[in-house]
């Protein structure tokens, strides 16, 4: 029980932090290596987490899945914060 905790907090922090970082790499047009490992880390953090946050709902652990939805946002606020620099050519 307590590794799904750990599991589902360290994969959507992941996930949310990932894939804001990803988001602002393709506004900007950034190299395209670095938006395609950020993109892999994405959907491979994503269906982890995802995965276990369903699952906690089907099998009625509210508290595993109010975790989920508290690291999503958690996850997106460190994702922001994270400084992002571009080289211009």
């Amino acid at each position: 029980m307590i590794l799904q905790y750990i599991l589902l907090v360290s994969t959507n922090l992941i996930f949310q932090a990932s894939r804001t970082y990803n988001t602002r790499a393709i506004a900007k047009e950034d190299s395209m290596w670095k938006i395609i490992w950020t993109s892999i880390i994405v959907k491979l953090s994503w269906i982890v987490s995802t995965s276990i946050g369903i699952k906690s709902i089907f099998d009625g652990d509210l508290w595993l899945a109010a975790t989920y939805i508290v690291t999503g946002v958690i996850g997106d606020y460190i994702g922001m914060k994270i400084k992002y620099t571009v080289k211009i050519d």
